[in-house]
């Protein structure tokens, strides 16, 4: 979900029909888009098209900007979930266009995630925009649908049912912004390095920080200690053999597991684990995707996930980095985004997402854990060293 501030010139109907018909646009490139799922493991491309809403909001962009970033007033700027589940053959993509008094604009955008992952939302925001900012000639590398269909073809026996409607929402869950500025991410990479990881990424530095954290605070509210797993979401596209394609569309992403052991969870130790769990992902699990049993490779993580998450003395935390990726780069025509955001009280709990800031240098991290663990967390002196707790971004430039 992002917003732009730039005055619309335009009318908020003609500038409504205009994203309409680039949209159109962009789905004849993304064609499967506009299909619906046959049988739970294929998509049927009958043109039936996506979800387009368009909302109006009555006040200005620069008040909104004024709420808290995990305000659920941000939440009526994305489009209803329920359609994904609800209707008889729902549509694999959701947009919405939120119009300000001021005439200020927010897209709002779920993508059903049979379609594709992360990568492919992003590149399908970056050829709408090229596409409404006139550049169709200057579009990215054609899209690849064939190398993924064909590396991991349809099967019924990864055939993935949705959850019913009423549990895409815990109350009890909420979702947190932290925001670690370039002196901080400095700082905590120094803090972070060891003689087994000289120098670690971003990545390395700020997800172990986070685990570390959650880990404490479900110890407070627990009282207990548990068996910590940590998940990290990888895309496969380079690193399978052979690669696929940077515009392969679908959903290339695998995860490797790491576990805290019993007195081992200070920030070295996490940042050591990290490293270590995506070298052995590449060394093994990455061959094991690009052998002949790549599809029985991804039913056996699959099943060996929901077992984990599924026992009662294990506490798993997933997370992914976005940091690949600029979500702020899509430009149609009313300058960058000023924010972005991310749903708040995911269904996902124990789940953070890094993503860029809007400058670039620094980094945004959302966090969702229960409310009563997000009390400890928030609250811990560590990470309140290295990040800023749910700044407001009013003072972004208008």
């Amino acid at each position: 979900m992002s917003a732009r501030a730039a005055p619309v010139v335009a009318s908020s109907w003609r500038v409504w029909i205009w994203l309409k018909n680039w949209l159109s646009e962009t789905l004849t490139r993304f064609y499967p888009l506009a299909g619906r799922i046959k049988d739970n493991i294929s998509i049927e491309c009958r043109d039936d098209g996506a979800l387009f809403i368009e909302a109006r909001v009555h006040g200005f962009i620069s008040d909104f900007l004024k709420l808290e970033p995990d305000s659920k007033q941000q939440e009526r700027l994305l489009p209803d979930k329920t359609q994904f589940f609800d209707a008889a053959s729902p549509p694999l993509l959701l947009v919405q266009a939120s119009f300000f008094e001021c005439g200020g604009l927010a897209l709002g955008f779920y993508m059903c995630h049979k379609f594709g992952d992360g990568g492919t939302l992003s590149r399908f925001r970056m050829d709408w925009a090229f596409i409404a900012y006139g550049h169709e000639k200057e579009l990215l590398p054609a899209l690849d649908f064939d190398s993924g269909s064909s590396r991991f073809p349809p099967s019924k026996d990864f055939a993935v049912q949705e959850p019913p409607a009423k549990n895409l929402r815990y109350a009890n869950h909420v979702t947190k912004k932290y925001v670690f500025d370039a002196e901080k991410i400095a700082a905590l990479k120094t803090k972070a390095a060891s003689p087994l990881v000289q120098q670690p990424t971003r990545t390395e530095a700020i997800l172990p920080l986070i685990w570390r954290c959650a880990i404490s605070a479900s110890r407070l509210n627990k009282g207990v200690s548990m068996h910590y797993v940590m998940h990290q979401l990888v895309n496969i596209r380079n690193r399978v053999e052979p690669p696929l394609p940077q515009n392969s569309i679908g959903n290339f992403v695998q995860y490797f597991s790491v576990q805290a052991e019993d007195g081992k969870t200070e920030l070295q130790d996490l940042v050591a684990l990290l490293r270590k769990g995506i070298n052995e992902f590449g060394e093994n699990e990455a061959k094991r995707l690009s052998g002949e049993d790549a599809f029985g490779e991804i039913i056996r993580s699959s099943k060996e996930r929901r077992e984990t998450s599924g026992r009662d003395d294990v506490r798993l935390f997933t997370c992914t980095s976005g940091l690949g990726a600029n979500f702020y780069e899509a430009d149609f025509g009313w300058g960058k985004p000023i924010w972005m955001s991310v749903e708040t009280g995911s269904n996902l709990n124990n789940f953070a997402l890094l993503a860029n800031t809007r400058e670039g240098n620094g980094v945004e991290a959302w966090v969702t854990l229960s409310e009563k663990e997000m009390e400890y967390f928030e609250s811990d002196p560590e990470l309140l060293e290295f990040a800023s707790l749910n700044p407001s971004v009013s003072h972004s430039k208008l």
